[in-house]
């Protein structure tokens, strides 16, 4: 499988060609590293930085906001002009965006695999009359139970994912139980920004603390710049394996990335 793909200056894996799931999904991450070197590099010059400066305070002495002019003649407002003071709130929400691309591409890739193999959703489940002829044709048929049934899975846990992948496709998402533990948490964290701002309560901070690094209830989970690059080329390198893996069991269409 190795010589499938090529491995860039920073390990992460480069397909030539892949699925149409994994194209999309490559695209998205491209951009995200494009966006991160953006905000990296858009710093503001110090002759930049005094010129904004004196546009707002213009705007503000307009509005009566004398609180904020006094703040903008001061040197602690050369932070709102800072990359690093947003990296909190820029951090959580680039990190949903991997997370939600990864489970995207995991939902594009089952309707792939299903039209090329339509048995993989034999069930013991019953269709209606009704439903099954407000149909023109089998395809549309096909389609409209594919989109139900993956809708349902991923509602479920990343469990019922594996199970499915497993039981339907023949696949291992996880090749140890480490990649899973940690696939699992890169889940959870995101469901931590989603649903608690961030903040780490004391079942992840429980499942998650080990002798490398104690999560402590309460506190903010924080992705650096740097950090969410890692993560994102990390993620990167397990869709790779995992395209490389569905796409030849199931001889998938194979398009130029």
């Amino acid at each position: 499988m190795s010589e499938k793909y090529s491995t860039n200056k920073f390990g992460v894996k480069v397909l030539s060609e892949g699925t149409q799931s994994f194209k999309i999904f490559s695209a998205e991450g491209i951009n995200l590293e494009f966006l991160l070197i953006y905000i990296l590099f858009a710093e503001t010059s110090k002759e930049d930085l005094n010129e904004k400066k004196k546009f707002l305070k213009v705007l503000y002495e307009k509005n009566g906001e004398n609180s904020l002019t006094e703040f903008l003649e001061s040197e602690r407002s050369d932070m709102i002009f800072s990359a690093k003071s947003y990296e909190k709130y820029f951090g959580q929400m680039a990190y949903t965006r991997i997370t939600d691309n990864v489970l995207s591409y995991f939902k594009d890739i089952l309707v792939e695999v299903i039209k090329a193999k339509p048995q993989i959703l034999k069930s013991k489940e019953k269709e209606s009359l009704d439903y099954i002829f407000s149909f023109n044709n089998m395809e549309d048929l096909i389609e409209d139970i594919t989109e139900k049934n993956i809708e349902k899975l991923f509602y479920g846990s990343i469990t019922d994912i594996k199970k499915f992948f497993s039981d339907k496709l023949g696949i291992q998402l996880f090749e140890s139980p480490i990649l899973e533990k940690n696939f699992e948490q890169f889940i959870k964290q995101r469901n931590l920004i989603v649903h608690n701002r961030g903040i780490i309560s004391k079942e992840f901070s429980t499942e998650f603390s080990n002798e490398h690094i104690t999560y402590k209830p309460g506190n903010i989970l924080n992705f650096s710049y740097e950090n969410l690059s890692n993560i994102n080329g990390g993620m990167t390198n397990i869709i790779v394996d995992l395209d490389l893996k569905i796409s030849e069991k199931f001889k998938l269409e194979q398009v130029e990335i």
